[in-house]
């Protein structure tokens, strides 16, 4: 199994075909995680390489977990509709990838960000 990838990502569907593109890549999936307190304690738990982070998780704001990232130097992208959010203007060097383009653009982003 290659690099593991911390997903945190807010609906079960989206985070199940992203888990899935993941491991089909080798990557090793720690998670999904649903939550912005679950993300963040998986982190405090074990570093990943990279994460993939839903912009919108329902309560608590994603940017604090992009924070913690960067302090860290782990590299991670958004995957979003919101282009607009508060979280994309302050993290603007992250990749946003829409959730539609998730199949074809989400490995191909991480590769260039992990190699």
């Amino acid at each position: 199994m290659g690099p593991r990838i911390l997903l945190v990502e807010a609906d079960p569907v989206v985070a199940a075909a992203i888990a899935d593109m993941l491991e089909q890549a080798d990557y090793a999936v720690d998670g999904p995680y649903a939550s912005l307190v679950d993300g963040m304690e998986a982190l405090a738990r074990q570093m990943p390489a990279g994460a993939v982070l839903d912009i919108r998780l329902g309560q608590g704001e994603v940017g604090l977990l992009a924070d913690d990232l960067d302090l860290y130097g782990i590299p991670y992208l958004f995957c979003s509709g919101a282009f607009y959010d508060s979280a994309v203007r302050e993290h603007p060097a992250a990749p946003l990838i829409p959730k539609p383009a998730l199949e074809l653009r989400l490995i191909p982003t991480l590769r260039r960000m992990l190699h």
